[in-house]
C-alpha cells in the first residue's frame, strides 16, 4: 500500500524553487565526531545575507530594497524563509530517489522511504 496522508503517512510537493537552492547549497565537511558532509548553517547559499540569496537564486531580486536588500514586502521574507526550512525535506527525497524531480511524494509516517506519486 503507497503511503498517503489519509494513511497516516507524510506527503510533500517539490518544486523547482526547492531544487534550485538544493543546487546552489553551500556543502561543506562538519569536523565533529567522524565528520560528515553539511550544509553551510551561516551561509547556506553561499552569502551570510540568506534571504539575499534566496532572492537572487529565484530570480526575485527585484521585490528587495536596492540599499539594504531586505524585502519590501513581509510576505516574500517569510515565504522564502519557509522554502529553506522545507529544503530539509526536499534533500532527504533527493538523496532517497537519487533524483531532482518536481512533484507530490509521500512516506510511511515516521520513515524516509520517499516515492513520487505525481
Amino acid at each position: 500500500m503507497t503511503p498517503s496522508p489519509e494513511s497516516g503517512g507524510k506527503s510533500f510537493t517539490m518544486t523547482e524553487h526547492h531544487l534550485k537552492l538544493l543546487r546552489n547549497a553551500n556543502v561543506v565537511w562538519w569536523c565533529a565526531e567522524w565528520g560528515a558532509p553539511c550544509i553551510d548553517p551561516k551561509r547556506p547559499y553561499g552569502n551570510g545575507d540568506m534571504l539575499f540569496d534566496i532572492a537572487t537564486l529565484l530570480g526575485e531580486l527585484d521585490r528587495t530594497c536596492p540599499h539594504c536588500h531586505e524585502f519590501l514586502n513581509d510576505t516574500d521574507s517569510e515565504r522564502h524563509q519557509k522554502i529553506h526550512a522545507e529544503t530539509q525535506t526536499a534533500l532527504q527525497i533527493v538523496l532517497r530517489t537519487g533524483e531532482f524531480v518536481p512533484g507530490t511524494y509521500v512516506a510511511s509516517k515516521y520513515g524516509n522511504d520517499w516515492r513520487k506519486i505525481l
